[in-house]
């Protein structure tokens, strides 16, 4: 299912056993630092090149450059500092916005739209947060990420680099190799993103996605919805709003974000990332859709030539009773205005030949894999 530098690296091994719920699969990432479950392929190539990143990490902090630094940090005034910043709630996942965005932003937003994945207002207002998104960046993972022992290798090396005014030095002290010499898929839009979300705040994307969806003509009172669920990091939403946004002409976005903001978990919230990956990429690279519509926990395509199109980012469907049950779900709440000719699933991954025939019986076109066709590499 993925190449063999995915499987086995010089840090890391993927468990032989995969156990697949029916749509995804379940991987057990085994490590020099831990053991991470990975749940989806996506999420596996991201616990991997974080398994690799950590190892870089870790090198780095063992360089003279480091060493010295490390020796200043204890001579340094702002070493009493460390544990009012860097331990408060060990709320090190992220990254947080800065002093003067905190004091502008309205008041009924200040708490309620905070992700649980962001840095302090301290951290931020110093300057250490930039220097972490920064070097989050140079090693291709995501500042914003759940990975407990990622946050501890950055934050440490962050901050040593940060009371040792080594800031200028953190873009040659990670060549590529390691980490960054794993393939990465993406496209030009994606990259984009990457940079927008090194180089500015979580409250400056908050305020950047926001003006955006607004544009849409989606209402503050639905986007604020959104925002409240504090499962969606800054580059969750940051993705998100930029799919929608890249649906020129189509209407009812909000029906997205109203489905999207029921996440409960952090398998959902990647599970609803990708479905808007997947629209967008059918709109740029397919064309024809006219608006979305909310199906039951899902929003879906429809196209003026009267297709409703359902995108599942999921591994192998396999056809269980839990799977029949979705399906049966879904088609039950096929809307009968606007009129729907035809309906079909796109699908990331494989379907079993069983699922394919009982989808067909229930009256869905089933496409797979169909990320290259959607998103095609840069």
């Amino acid at each position: 299912m993925l190449p063999s530098e995915w499987l086995k690296g010089a840090h890391h091994l993927v468990q032989d056993e995969v156990v697949n719920d029916g749509a995804q699969h379940h991987f057990t990432v085994t490590s020099d630092f831990g053991v991470f479950p990975a749940t989806g392929t996506p999420m596996l190539r991201t616990r991997v090149r974080e398994s690799e990143a950590i190892a870089a990490l870790k090198k780095a902090s063992q360089s003279d450059v480091f060493v010295e630094a490390f020796k200043f940090q204890t001579l340094n005034p702002l070493r009493g500092m460390k544990m009012l910043i860097m331990e408060p709630g060990r709320a090190g996942s992220s990254i947080g916005g800065g002093l003067l965005e905190f004091l502008s932003m309205p008041g009924r937003f200040v708490k309620t739209e905070w992700s649980d994945l962001e840095d302090s207002v301290v951290k931020s207002s110093i300057g250490f947060s930039y220097l972490k998104r920064k070097l989050a960046f140079q090693l291709k993972v995501d500042p914003y990420s759940s990975n407990a022992v990622l946050q501890d290798e950055l934050n440490e090396l962050s901050w040593i680099a940060f009371t040792a005014d080594l800031i200028p030095q953190i873009g040659y002290l990670f060549v590529p190799g390691g980490a960054v010499g794993l393939t990465v898929s993406g496209t030009n839009w994606t990259s984009y993103l990457d940079e927008q979300v090194r180089d500015h705040s979580p409250g400056d994307l908050r305020a950047l996605n926001r003006d955006r969806l607004k544009k849409m003509g989606i209402k503050e009172e639905d986007i604020h919805r959104f925002f409240l669920n504090a499962l969606y990091s800054p580059r969750h939403t940051t993705i998100i709003t930029t799919a929608l946004d890249d649906l020129t002409g189509v209407d009812d976005r909000e029906a997205f974000l109203a489905a999207a903001g029921e996440a409960n978990s952090e398998e959902l919230v990647l599970f609803f990332q990708h479905i808007a990956e997947m629209m967008r990429g059918y709109h740029v690279q397919v064309g024809g859709v006219d608006r979305l519509l909310a199906l039951p926990r899902i929003p879906a395509l429809y196209t003026k030539d009267q297709a409703l199109v359902v995108m599942l980012p999921v591994d192998y469907l396999f056809w269980t009773s839990r799977v029949a049950r979705v399906a049966q779900a879904l088609t039950s709440q096929v809307p009968s205005r606007p009129r729907v000719v035809r309906r079909e699933l796109w699908l990331a991954g494989n379907v079993s030949p069983r699922a394919r025939a009982e989808l067909n019986a229930l009256g869905w076109a089933v496409h797979e894999q169909v990320l290259a066709r959607l998103n095609p590499p840069s």
